[in-house]
């Protein structure tokens, strides 16, 4: 009897094992099959971060004009801005990271300007709303020389838009400082 129970047993299992062999999948979508399983988000979307990693570049740069301009800019690794698009089904995440640039000039050897530029910067002179919006920071050097004052350009990078805008920071031997819109507005593309 104990043999005829052991045999059943065994034809049982034979039996549930040969029925399971995933059939009813052949009627389901990849995309079924994925949201099932708790996969679709990771085959769906692709994010990248821009830069990928801290990034710094230091400008100590003396003009024939007597300024002289020791600015830092770096990468912020806890803020970015989101740019999201769609491509056939892949949702595409861009995360801009946010720079950061520690400006002191000095002119005859006195300090007369010394500000972190940044979004802040350009949100309070400039009363601008740039929530989605890179602020990238470098020296005119010959226009400063030919103005006889220390000129930074501003590149604002609008994301959600696709515009951009460019400052710049006119900065006299006193410290005194304005800012000019330079160019209009330009679109741009990935």
């Amino acid at each position: 009897m104990g043999k005829y129970i052991f045999t059943l047993v065994l034809m049982c299992i034979g039996i549930a094992s040969v029925s399971c062999d995933g059939r009813y999948r052949v009627y389901k979508s990849n995309t079924d099959i994925l949201i099932e399983n708790k996969l679709l988000d990771s085959f769906s979307e692709n994010i990248t971060y821009i830069p990928e990693s801290y990034t710094e570049v230091v400008t100590d740069t003396i003009l024939s004009n007597g300024f002289h301009i020791k600015m830092k800019t770096y990468s912020n690794m806890e803020k970015s801005v989101l740019y999201e698009f769609k491509q056939d089904t892949i949702n595409f995440k861009e995360y801009h990271r946010e720079f950061i640039s520690e400006v002191i000039i000095t002119k005859n050897s006195k300090e007369v300007f010394n500000k972190i530029v940044d979004k802040q910067f350009f949100e309070i002179t400039e009363n601008l709303h740039l929530k989605n919006s890179i602020v990238k920071l470098m020296v005119d050097e010959s226009s400063s020389v030919k103005n006889n004052s220390m000129i930074l350009s501003a590149m604002i990078q609008t994301t959600d838009s696709k515009k951009i805008r460019f400052y710049d920071i006119i900065i006299d031997a006193e410290g005194t400082y304005k800012l000019k819109e330079a160019k209009e507005l330009y679109a741009y593309t990935n």
